[in-house]
């Protein structure tokens, strides 16, 4: 018995032994070591794959692991699509290995998910090679999103091939093609910049599917991406409605397309590129005063169907396009032509009046009239085509009996006008204007802008149709005030801008000016700088001193644009306006990355809403810089 009890407690002990030694082997993924041991042999996966895939938004921590998990996937888990997804993560170029293995396993032709990781991991690697490997697999492809992956990888390679690839998805029956696929395409040729794509774009840019998707907003980067004096052209040919493919698939969908789209875009584009060769076309189009038909394929709706609201809407945008192109363009060379016309269209005449008769009986508003009267008013003033005499005459016209009739909205008319109008004056204001331009709006404000005082005084203030223009007329004297002290100088502006409690129209009126004068330089500030002034020398003997930090001020040049891309945070979407055409008046090429970097910081910084028009506005400013000869 005795031994027997002793025997047991000996062979308890070795079983304990055995199971403390075997403890003591556990791999332990919760530390790099045991997690670099995990996939080395293939053990404990199940804990050591998620801790990578947590990983996988931090490059620096997962370029570690890159050679353990190509290891893994070449010699086969059953975590393969777990591994290639990490590594897909990764633009390590050791990746790459991995990626290579999976192109080169047959089984894997069936498993999309294996491929499109590994297509999404040459993408981030921008490996040339294995992407010729995946465009020549392209065919056997019949997933259309393992297709798109594909095309994908020229998002990052520059490619003839990949090029083609996209081309000829475009060129295919589009109708039929999934929409993610051509989106995709046409991101790629915005990539890949080859101007031999400039008419398979123009062709399909305004494609638009089923369910309403269109093609216009990708397609129209990747035209604006190519060189300007390729696409500039295309793009006139369009405008002028010449493009016969583009005018035969119009007249295929007249539901979603119109001359007025084709116009409208063509116009945004064509000012983004300032091609001056544009301007005759563009006033021949604002001349031309016969009157705008319907389309066709309405009369065949109900009135109350929203399809003519939006023609209607869409012929004044057109116009008003074309009108913003010129003036962001420039018709100072065209002073003999433009200025009769604009001062026409300004003063509302029958001809303008019977051009927009239908999309105005439609609308049920006066939109179009303000639309087109205050733009025309605004391109005469920023090129400088009216004196001061003709300003106050157009004032003037304000006070007509034809802004009485109520039931035609004839004063929220004269509101409109006349509020944009004063707004335009103290933009371009001079030295003079107070006393005489910003002086007749005052008298305006006393009697056709006038808001009847409450018979009771006490009673809350009531909303009038009037305060608009009241209100805009005060709040604009402080723009005019500071032409008064700054006239044409840009450096006088610059010093404006430095007093945070600048009002909004004044801050506009000076970046206006800035950006007007072409000034590279706007005056001088006092920066404070550090200097390292070296310690004297050791004695024998002595640990050397550190050296010695002192902040000293310093004048240093401020560059005109640098301080208005600082101001833009600061500005509305009125205001980025002229803060993106005072930026492309004094930028160029060299101030793209500028350009890129503001836009960053706005995206992060700016409210999201108000970031959306920043973000459209300086999209288009790169490629006005981009273009700059």
């Amino acid at each position: 018995m005795k031994n027997r009890g002793i025997r047991r407690y000996i062979v308890l002990g070795m079983i304990a032994a055995t199971v403390l030694t075997a403890g003591c082997g556990q791999i332990d993924v919760s530390t790099d070591e045991g997690l670099h041991e995990a996939l080395q042999k293939g053990e404990k996966l199940d804990k050591a794959i998620p801790k990578i895939q947590g990983m996988m938004t931090n490059q620096t921590r997962l370029a570690e692991f890159v050679p353990d998990l190509v290891a893994l996937y070449k010699r086969g888990s059953s975590f393969d699509r777990e591994v290639i997804e990490a590594l897909s993560s990764s633009s390590e170029p050791a990746a790459d290995e991995a990626f290579e293995h999976c192109l080169n396993t047959e089984g894997n032709f069936k498993d999309n998910k294996q491929m499109m990781r590994a297509a999404i991991g040459i993408k981030n690697t921008k490996n040339a090679g294995l992407q010729k490997r995946l465009i020549s697999m392209y065919p056997k492809m019949k997933d259309p999103e393992v297709r798109r992956v594909i095309l994908e990888t020229g998002l990052s390679i520059k490619n003839k091939e990949i090029t083609n690839l996209a081309v000829q998805v475009l060129n295919d029956n589009i109708e039929e093609t999934p929409f993610a696929l051509l989106r995709t395409s046409c991101d790629v040729l915005e990539y890949q910049q080859d101007n031999s794509t400039v008419d398979t774009l123009i062709r399909v840019v305004y494609h638009q599917d089923y369910v309403g998707r269109t093609l216009t907003t990708n397609c129209t980067r990747a035209l604006m991406a190519l060189d300007r004096d390729v696409v500039a052209p295309v793009l006139l040919t369009a405008y002028k409605l010449e493009n016969k493919d583009l005018m035969d698939y119009v007249s295929k969908h007249p539901d979603t397309l119109t001359p007025e789209s084709i116009r409208n875009n063509t116009a945004n584009a064509l000012a983004l590129y300032r091609y001056e060769e544009a301007v005759p076309a563009m006033l021949d189009y604002i001349g031309d005063t016969k009157t705008i038909p319907v389309p066709g394929t309405l009369a065949i709706r109900p009135p109350a169907d929203p399809a003519w609201q939006m023609w209607a809407s869409l012929v004044g945008v057109a116009s008003q396009s074309t009108l913003f192109a010129l003036n962001d363009i420039g018709v100072r060379n065209y002073k003999d032509r433009a200025k009769p016309l604009l001062t026409d269209l300004f003063h509302w005449t029958d001809d303008y009046k019977r051009k927009f008769k239908n999309a105005i009986d439609l609308t049920g508003t006066t939109n179009i009239e303000v639309s087109m009267r205050v733009n025309a008013f605004r391109t005469l003033r920023e090129n400088d085509l009216i004196t001061r005499d003709e300003v106050i005459e157009m004032i003037h016209t304000l006070k007509g009996e034809e802004f009485l009739n109520e039931a035609k909205f004839r004063p929220y008319a004269r509101v409109d006008i006349g509020t944009d109008m004063v707004t335009y004056c103290a933009i371009t204001s001079r030295k003079g204007d107070l006393d005489t331009i910003w002086a007749e709006f005052d008298k305006l404000r006393e009697e056709e802008y006038k808001v009847p005082t409450p018979e009771d005084p006490d009673a809350p203030k009531a909303p009038h149709f009037n305060d608009k223009a009241n209100n805009r007329i005060t709040d604009t004297k402080a723009a005019f005030q500071l032409a008064e002290e700054c006239d044409t100088s840009a450096e006088c502006y610059a010093k404006a801008l430095e007093d945070k409690a600048i009002n909004g129209y004044s801050r506009i009126k000076a970046i206006y000016e800035i950006g007007l004068s072409g000034e590279q330089n706007c005056g001088e500030a006092e920066v404070i700088v550090k200097e390292e002034i070296p310690a004297p020398a050791p004695a024998e003997g002595e640990a050397p001193a550190a050296p010695k930090v002192v902040e000293k001020k310093v004048k240093k040049n401020i560059s005109c644009f640098d301080l208005i891309s600082r101001e833009y945070k600061n500005l509305d979407a009125f205001g980025q306006l002229y803060g993106t055409k005072a930026l492309a008046q004094l930028g160029s090429k060299k101030d793209v990355d500028k350009v890129k970097a503001l836009n960053k910081e706005l995206s992060r910084t700016m409210n999201q809403i108000q970031y959306q028009t920043a973000k459209t506005q300086l999209e288009g400013l790169v490629t006005t810089l981009e273009s700059k000869n």
